[in-house]
């Protein structure tokens, strides 16, 4: 119950996956019903929710550990629209200009046949 203070150099960075949430069904970029499990059918925008107390620089998309886009500009997201199948792991890292960095990430099932 004490107050806190951040000098400069502390890090007061975050990021969070706002879609595809957790326990989720998606159809076409929609939630349909609550599950127990994310599961995604056909394409769905990642969208990432950034607060940090510096100006950010970037965040990027990543799937299964491999880059699939940077986003420079608010709002944070992008179009997973490419063939996929099965268990596949979205992880977001925000950065900002101090060289500050957050993760997030979340395992998903996918059917999506791409473009």
């Amino acid at each position: 119950n004490g107050v806190v203070l951040l000098n400069e150099d502390q890090v007061n960075l975050t990021i969070n996956i706002e879609k595809p949430r957790g326990d989720r069904f998606y159809m076409f970029n929609r939630v349909i019903i609550p599950l127990k499990n994310t599961i995604i059918i056909g394409k769905i925008t990642v969208q990432a929710e950034v607060y940090s107390i510096n100006n950010m620089d970037k965040v990027e998309f990543y799937i299964d550990d491999e880059l699939k886009h940077i986003d420079e500009d608010m709002p944070y997201e992008w179009l997973w629209d490419e063939v996929a199948f099965g268990k596949h792991k979205v992880k977001t890292i925000a950065y900002d200009k101090k060289g500050n960095e957050a993760m997030d990430k979340i395992g998903v099932m996918i059917f999506n046949l791409g473009r």
